[in-house]
């Protein structure tokens, strides 16, 4: 379901219960998460002194860094990589909106196009996430809600974003970011940071699978973020439509 890891540390249960409890409250609150309030999430089962112990060998084993010296602590590249590789949880698909994406599936669309743009602009709605739906010739994608960018806390350096989309608009960079996984048909594929290749794009999180026209060709559905995203629900998201877009491109094709 991801991208394959660097060879990394083994880390004890204690440093992954802090590291993954660090990265979620930090998707959570968009804030740096000091080892005072980590220690009370676990009910002082590990003291304050305990947790900046494991934080800073998590720290210089670059799992998290300090954006100021007096701040709690983020998670880094690495430190995302581990959380979706090790201790990521994936949440189930809201009821409702499972029903949602039946219900728009479910509408006679008479062409190709029609599924892609009727799939950005659903994902974009559920994911509340700029959605991209790259056609299977890979040359040409649908983006919906690119603007959504503009309402996320962590972009908030506007020259800094502005730039991201410039380079996200480009179709040589689109094509590279967003083109079909190498990853297995029914898996979802997360690239974050440095990983996109693309230095415009280093606040960045993508998610994509891909979807299949027929044996030898296929598309992409992927949401772009920032890399402070919900990943449990939003890697849900992105495989249900990707499963109902299979189904409603095969009732297309007759297959």
């Amino acid at each position: 379901m991801r991208s394959k890891p660097e060879r990394i540390h083994d880390l004890t249960d204690r440093e992954r219960k802090i590291l993954y409890y660090t990265i979620h409250k930090f998707i959570l609150d968009t804030e740096a998460v000091g080892s005072r309030t980590i220690s009370k999430a676990f009910d002082y089962d590990m003291s304050p002194a305990t947790v900046r112990n494991i934080c800073s060998d998590l720290e210089e084993w670059g799992f998290l860094e300090q954006p100021h010296t007096s701040a709690g602590r983020v998670p880094t590249d690495k430190g995302y990589r581990y959380y979706l590789n090790e201790l990521l949880r994936i949440q189930d698909v809201a009821q409702k909106h499972r029903e949602r994406i039946q219900r728009e599936y479910e509408q006679k669309m008479s062409t190709l196009d029609d599924i892609l743009q009727k799939t950005a602009r659903i994902l974009s709605a559920l994911s509340s996430h700029t959605a991209v739906v790259g056609h299977p010739d890979q040359q040409h994608f649908e983006i919906s809600r690119m603007s959504l960018m503009l309402d996320k806390p962590d972009f908030k350096n506007i020259i800094t974003l502005k730039e991201a989309m410039r380079v996200l608009e480009e179709p040589e960079n689109i094509g590279e970011v967003f083109r079909s996984t190498d990853v297995a048909g029914d898996e979802v594929d997360v690239k974050l940071g440095r990983e996109l290749n693309l230095p415009a794009l280093a606040e960045f999180g993508v998610i994509k699978a891909s979807y299949q026209v027929n044996d030898n060709v296929q598309g992409t559905v992927c949401i772009v973020g920032p890399k402070r995203m919900p990943y449990g629900r939003l890697i849900a998201t992105v495989a249900a439509i990707k499963d109902a877009m299979n189904a409603a491109v095969r009732r297309l094709i007759g297959g």
